[in-house]
């Protein structure tokens, strides 16, 4: 049985699995790491197949894995209950785990967040979307267009991650995955808390005005927090803050 590879943190009871975004891995996290409960709380930053520490682990890369690889490490941890949180791509992973298998959460945590009915972009604009990032230039782009008001450091950071953290194979079906997938018509059977962050200078797709009005017809136990100076990456550009939500999201 396939086990993900993670970094663990802390020694509490309440258990919180974190997953990465498309472009980078456990890492995101490590600006925020020193200011988390790690008495109350035990922290799995947890990387996907041919990402990060589970780069070499191969795969098909797609929704469904990932669900069975989460409860998998679930079960293989012995674990009842835990709060999962997924970032961007993943969060439509946390979606679909939570369709399938609420009785394993107490909640989820989504940050800028995709829909559970997926991106929906032209059939040829995602075909050309899915053969540029096999380019070295479309990340570039990417995160060019993501970090606008950041330095060049900054964009040579975020660049350097999103190339190190997995392999070309990964990247490409993943971001298939929210291209293709929707799990709108399911969404509702979600019953648990979903509490959402988003930032105010993420991209239009992401921004709360557009969360707010789909996942209220969805999920009747929602909560969404809009970070004033953060975009696509709070945990990065407001760690404290950050930090600080995600544990009163928990509690």
């Amino acid at each position: 049985m396939i086990k993900l590879k993670y970094k663990q943190l802390g020694e509490g009871e309440n258990i919180v699995f974190i997953l990465h975004e498309l472009m980078g891995d456990c890492r995101n996290y490590e600006p925020c790491i020193s200011y988390l409960n790690t008495k109350e709380y035990k922290y799995f930053f947890i990387d996907l197949r041919g990402y990060g520490l589970s780069k070499d682990i191969l795969g098909e890369y797609n929704c469904k894995e990932a669900v069975n690889d989460i409860l998998n490490l679930i079960k293989q941890k012995e674990l009842k209950k835990i709060t999962l949180l997924g970032h961007s791509m993943s969060s439509l992973i946390v979606q679909k785990f939570a369709i399938d298998y609420q009785e394993y959460l107490k909640k989820i945590i989504l940050i800028t967040p995709v829909l559970a009915s997926g991106v929906k972009i032209k059939e040829e604009d995602k075909q050309n979307l899915l053969n540029d990032m096999q380019n070295d230039n479309k990340i570039e782009d990417i995160v060019k267009a993501a970090n606008k008001r950041y330095n060049q450091t900054w964009n040579d950071y975020r660049i350097k991650l999103a190339y190190s953290s997995s392999t070309l194979e990964a990247r490409v079906n993943y971001m298939k995955m929210y291209l293709e997938e929707d799990f709108s018509n399911e969404a509702s059977n979600i019953k648990i808390p979903v509490k959402v962050i988003v930032g105010k200078y993420d991209f239009p797709v992401f921004s709360k005005i557009v969360i707010k009005k789909e996942f209220q017809k969805w999920y009747k136990d929602l909560e969404i927090f809009e970070i004033e100076d953060a975009g696509h990456y709070p945990m990065v550009e407001t760690p404290v803050l950050f930090a600080s939500k995600i544990e009163e999201f928990c509690k």
